[in-house]
């Protein structure tokens, strides 16, 4: 067992804060804090006290939701999937920079006004130390609706979670972040499923040429291609595969941007 210095001291306060709040259900994304939140929970809650919800709707990634019903499955914890909510809120779909204060305020609202998945359970989420640094105006939805955050009471970064799923050998262990769809349309570009859907199509067609992290931009008809700037080199030498296949997914006007994916919060939801 490694030293309880650091990272490990950080998960005890984590860990005992779980007990404090337990019951609780974790909004599960399937990302790597969320799956961090859930493995812990899981470790020290029993099955009865814990569960997992995750919203699907045109602007999640096919693979998050693919990673969250195998974390749950992994860990035998009860995961319910709902549609998103968000995608009825015309404030929502406007797509301005309070976007993500449209999506958590709606999709908290429904599942406070919904009968309880479990009788008396704290609504947990799993925001990091590393997320105060970025522009996330989802968190005052947080606050507002009294979700807690534990992961961010403890201290927990996204260093400290990498180390210990790595240690314990995690399967979601080195997994890159990923953000919803409806951050590849420019803000204040009106949000269609219809174009959320094609982004989707596009993203898994770049997948399938091995491909790890990708971004299809939208602005209009125009789509930039994003990809890891070690990946670069070998995008620009597919590029005509690339072409033929987003033209199949009805995208004519396609860029790769050499500058390649920089993460940023305001680069992810505003991108230029």
């Amino acid at each position: 067992m490694p030293k309880i210095t650091g990272s490990y001291e950080r998960m005890t306060n984590l860990e005992s804060r779980l007990k404090d709040l337990a019951p609780v259900v974790v909004a599960f994304s399937g990302g790597a804090d969320s799956s961090f939140l859930l493995w812990v929970s899981a470790r020290i809650l029993p099955a009865r006290a814990l569960a997992a919800v995750t919203f699907c709707s045109e602007a999640t990634p096919r693979r998050d939701l693919q990673a969250a019903q195998a974390t749950a499955a992994l860990l035998k914890v009860k995961h319910i999937i709902y549609p998103g909510p968000e995608m009825q809120n015309q404030a929502y779909l406007a797509n301005d920079l309070l976007r993500c204060y449209h999506c958590k305020r709606e999709r908290f609202s429904f599942l406070l006004s919904r009968p309880a998945i479990i009788p008396g359970a704290k609504l947990i989420e799993g925001s990091v130390v590393d997320d105060l640094q970025d522009y996330r105006p989802g968190m005052q939805a947080l606050k507002e609706a009294g979700i807690a955050s534990p992961l961010l009471e403890a201290g927990i970064s996204k260093a400290d979670i990498s180390s210990i799923a790595a240690d314990h050998n995690l399967h979601f262990a080195g997994q890159k972040s990923d953000s919803c769809l409806a951050t590849r349309i420019k803000t204040g570009y009106r949000l269609e499923g219809a174009v959320l859907r094609k982004i989707q199509a596009a993203e898994d067609a770049i997948h399938r040429l091995a491909f790890e992290l990708v971004r299809v931009r939208w602005q209009a008809e125009e789509v930039r291609l994003e990809f890891a700037p070690e990946d670069l080199t070998r995008a620009l030498s597919l590029r005509q595969e690339i072409m033929r296949e987003l033209q199949k997914c009805g995208f004519q006007n396609v860029a790769i941007d050499l500058a390649g994916y920089q993460k940023s919060g305001m680069r992810e939801d505003q991108h230029e």
